[in-house]
This record gives structure tokens, sequence and C-alpha cells, in this order.
């Protein structure tokens, strides 16, 4: 029954999408043009360089290094093995929703047991700091100084829900010697097979980041017009829809600083169903709970939220 439910309700809004794309032909059409602009001149340049090299890494006898690297403090800090350590750091450094790719392929190389990826996808899965501070601090609200306070606020809290999450992981995170023995794994070497394997793959999923920002983007121009009473709440639930378009939509908007602050920082650590469709893109090819990681980003964003209001008392 709760299926048959789920099923009627989707395709209700289906349906009602297509009714608003077909009525508000020029709105959908904007919003389609902005969210591919956004795909072009943002997500391509800063996203495709790190998800191909990634992908080289992780299938190539690379992945050994970083092992032997991170080994010692990825086991003290995280109860994980080295190999993990390349889709913390990626993850950061990157972001969404390359921690997922990074995490799931680390997975399916059998790098990790599934406890464990499950486990990372908790803390690995993040903004970039060149999206916070180049794109939302820089370039919408113009302040780059508020754009490390932002990074402070939402890796504190990650590191917090990782800490949080290992206690309900614990028993499964440090059997990872016995689960899997990664250097006696044959792997590919550098080579244009590897590059011409790995160009594909990059390719496929910028494509459907793409096509998933356009589409959210969409949804919501259409629900931008929905004739509701402008509050802070409305303002921050409409901008969960796709992070780079809420993100826009918080600057502009005519609350304080402090206040858009937290809500900047919240948005940006929960990801909004943007990232999440993507990310629950990424994971369908595993058995990585996707629920489990969606509720461990509202853990995040909760989290990021109390930091963010304690550092906005001091602004």
């Amino acid at each position: 029954m709760l299926k048959l439910k789920k099923h009627y309700l989707y395709n209700s809004l289906i349906i009602v999408l297509l009714v608003l794309i077909i009525s508000l032909p020029k709105i959908s059409m904007d919003a389609a043009k902005k969210g591919l602009l956004l795909w072009f001149n943002v997500i391509i340049p800063t996203l495709f360089p790190f998800i191909l090299i990634s992908n080289m890494i992780v299938h190539s006898n690379l992945i050994y290094f970083f092992n032997r690297l991170l080994n010692s403090l990825m086991s003290k800090l995280f109860l994980l093995p080295g190999t993990a350590g390349y889709g913390l750091l990626a993850g950061l450094l990157c972001g969404y929703p390359v921690g997922a790719k990074i995490t799931t392929d680390l997975y399916n190389q059998k790098n990790i047991t599934l406890k464990q990826a499950q486990y990372m996808m908790t803390f690995c899965n993040n903004a970039s700091p060149m999206f916070v501070i180049g794109f939302i601090a820089t370039g919408l609200i113009k302040t780059p100084s508020l754009g490390l306070m932002i990074l402070i606020a939402i890796y504190s809290s990650n590191l917090l829900t990782a800490w949080i999450y290992q206690v309900l992981y614990a028993s499964h995170l440090n059997t990872f010697k016995e689960s899997y023995t990664i250097l006696q794994k044959k792997r590919d070497t550098i080579s244009f097979k590897l590059l011409d394997s790995s160009l594909m793959d990059t390719i496929t999923l910028i494509v459907k980041i793409g096509g998933y920002i356009i589409f959210f983007s969409i949804i919501l121009s259409c629900l931008s017009l929905v004739p509701l009473q402008t509050t802070l709440v409305h303002t921050f639930l409409l901008s969960t829809v796709e992070l780079a378009n809420g993100v826009e939509l918080l600057s502009s908007s005519t609350y304080t600083m402090a206040t858009k602050f937290v809500m900047l920082s919240t948005l940006t650590a929960f990801g909004g169903f943007s990232i999440y469709a993507q990310t629950a893109s990424i994971l369908s090819t595993t058995n990585i709970s996707c629920k489990s990681y969606f509720i461990s980003k509202i853990i995040n964003g909760i989290i990021t939220f109390f930091i963010a209001l304690l550092f906005s008392f001091f602004m």
C-alpha cells in the first residue's frame, strides 16, 4: 500500500511539473538556460579535471601510495584504511558529488567494505573551498573572508558528524586489515586504455550532474511562483531544491549578513535535493544506502546550523 501511494505521488508530481512547464514556457526556458550556464561555466571547469584524475588514481596502482601515506592517520582518526583518506581529501577539496563517486569506486574495487563505505558517506561528500569561497563568498555576497568562516563551520560539523557515526559503525571499522588486503591486488598501470575508460566514466557523470542541475533549476523556478508569504523558513526551504541557485537566492535576500551566514552554512552542509539526487544516482550502482546518507546530511546540516549560529554572535 505504501509503495502504491508513493507511485501515485511520483506520477502526480511529474504531471504537475509537466503542466507548469507547458503553462510557463518562458520561465521554464530561462531556468533551464540558467542551469545550463551554471553547469557549463562552473561545474565542468571545477569538477571535470578532479573526477578524471580521481578515476585514474582509484583504478591504478597509485591508490597504494595513498594507502601507505594516509593509513596511520585514517586508522587513528576514523578507524579506516589509508585508501579512505583519498576519498576524504577529494571530497573536501573537489566538492559534491566527488566524495560519493570516489567512495563508490573504492567499494566497487574492493578497497573498503560496505559498512566502511556507508560510514564514509556520512562525511566524505561535501562542498569544495572553491565553491564556498569563490562562488558564494566572493561572487555572490562580495565578502571573501566570510567564505573561510563558512568552511570552518561546515568542516568542523563534518568532523563531529563523522565521530558520531563512528560510534554506530565502530564494530565494523576496525576489521579492515582482515577484511581487505588491497596491497595484494593487481591493478592497472597508467596507460591510454585507463585514460580512455576514465574519460568516458567522467563524461557520463558530468552529463548526469548537468541534467540534474537543469531539472532542479526548473523546479525551483516553478516553486518560486507559488503565492506564499515570504519568510525566512520559506526562503530556506526553496533554497534546498538546488544548491547553486539556492545559495544565490539566500545571498540576494534582504536578511542581515549574520542571518545569511547561518543559512548559507546550513544549506551548503546539507547540500540540497539536487545534490542528493546526484549522489543517489552514483550510489545506485552499489548497495550503499541512500536513506542512511540522507539522514547523515540532515544531521550534518543541523550541527552546522548551531555552529554557525554560535559564530554569528561574534559578527
